[in-house]
């Protein structure tokens, strides 16, 4: 009896770690359309990409977000790596602050497949699709640890006081 109460506490823990937000989770049982099969289809569908911020282009009727796609982990956040399968544009009926969504910060977003654009990147003509979003979920940014460990108890307390080594003189 114990070890069932043990299988349900680890089952509980682990379904808490690697859940997505809940303004990303589709409503419905429906499939969502990997970023992959984009050029294939040109019904609308419903899709869940997230990537890397490149630009954010404020206008009257809303916002746009320009994304480098990257793949995304169990829990929705995009893996930035060397490889990506393209670009797309994030579409928001309201306004996006560009000094919050900056470039380089990971963003996912959850919506409908609407078709493609033509656009640019630099002075290279690109196509990109279009995700009217739902939903945008933007990732809190990572901090590397510092690299001088503030936890030596002898050295880096208030408390201690460094050790006195006295030499003699010969």
């Amino acid at each position: 009896m114990q070890n069932r109460y043990r299988l349900l506490a680890c089952a509980l823990l682990l379904s808490g770690c690697a859940s997505i937000p809940e303004e990303l989770r589709p409503t419905t049982e429906q499939s969502l359309l990997p970023f992959t099969e984009v050029t294939q289809t040109q019904e609308v569908s419903l899709a869940r990409w997230g990537g890397e911020i490149t630009e954010v282009r404020n206008q009257a009727e809303g916002s746009e977000i320009e994304v480098v796609q990257f793949a995304l982990n169990t829990s929705g956040r995009p893996l930035k790596s060397d490889r990506s399968d393209g670009r797309f544009l994030i579409r928001v009926p309201s306004f996006i602050d560009p000094a919050i969504y900056t470039s380089g910060r990971l963003v996912t977003a959850l919506g409908e497949f609407s078709g493609t654009e033509q656009g640019a990147v630099g002075n290279q003509p690109y196509t990109f699709p279009i995700l009217k979003a739902r939903s945008v979920h933007l990732w809190p940014e990572i901090k590397d640890p510092p690299e001088r460990c503030s936890c030596d108890p002898f050295f880096n307390s208030p408390l201690m006081m460094r050790p006195i080594i006295v030499v003699p003189r010969e």
